[in-house]
């Protein structure tokens, strides 16, 4: 039987591999922070959609990472999490086939031994990670918010975030926007979807009225 791989922040801390990787997981956590955007937009044509990024967890819960296997690759500053790769954090939970994890090297990160604490805090830029990669069916929800794609990269250096794929589709209840690229700057909040190339060159958007919504709801009570 094939053994879990699992790492709890509050736990593990006192170790110096563990103290890496969960470093890692409160960075990554905070790589995926979107902050609240004032409209998700095309990129080509920016247009306000009912979309304000993905809320995600402020970085003072605990951070848990489960995945089949951990490959640690210090010299290389490369951490590899694979099989069924689930980070959760509060209301978040990221789910991929595969997580990679880029950092700096020990010696490399000035003061890094002084930034650690900092890093297992949530501080990004205390961590030393560099840019970090999923694939394999990544699913991202932060309350009644969800997003999903093929793959997804976070660029540290220009706090960008990307979730691609034939389909990324961000939903939040009812309402479903479609396209093939989200791009979102974790800085500035402002994020982009952009519709797939050689198609209609249009991104899908589904709204349905707040009443609408709310009778859904209340049917759905009902009959429960």
């Amino acid at each position: 039987m094939q053994r879990r791989f699992a790492i709890r922040k509050d736990l593990l801390s006192k170790h110096r591999d563990f103290r890496l990787a969960t470093a890692v997981a409160a960075a990554f956590c905070a790589a995926i922070a979107f902050v609240p955007a004032p409209a998700l937009a095309q990129q080509q044509n920016p247009q306000s959609v009912p979309f304000g990024g993905l809320n995600l967890s402020n970085g003072k819960e605990p951070v848990q990472i489960n995945a089949d296997r951990l490959e640690m690759r210090d010299k290389e500053g490369i951490a590899i999490f694979t099989g069924n790769v689930s980070v959760v954090q509060g209301q978040t939970v990221l789910k991929s086939g595969k997580m990679t994890v880029y950092y700096a090297r020990s010696g490399e990160n000035n003061g890094s031994q002084q930034a650690q604490p900092q890093a297992a805090a949530g501080g990004l830029g205390a961590a030393g990670i560099d840019h970090l990669e999923v694939s394999g069916k990544v699913y991202l929800k932060s309350g009644t918010q969800i997003a999903t794609g093929d793959s997804g990269t976070y660029d540290a250096k220009t706090q960008t975030m990307t979730l691609q794929g034939k389909k990324v589709v961000l939903s939040d209840g009812d309402n479903v926007a479609t396209g093939c690229k989200l791009t979102a700057n974790t800085g500035t909040g402002r994020a982009f979807l952009e519709s797939c190339k050689g198609q209609s060159g249009r991104v899908s958007i589904i709204l349905t009225p707040k009443n609408e919504q709310q009778g859904n709801r209340a049917g759905s009570a009902s009959r429960n």
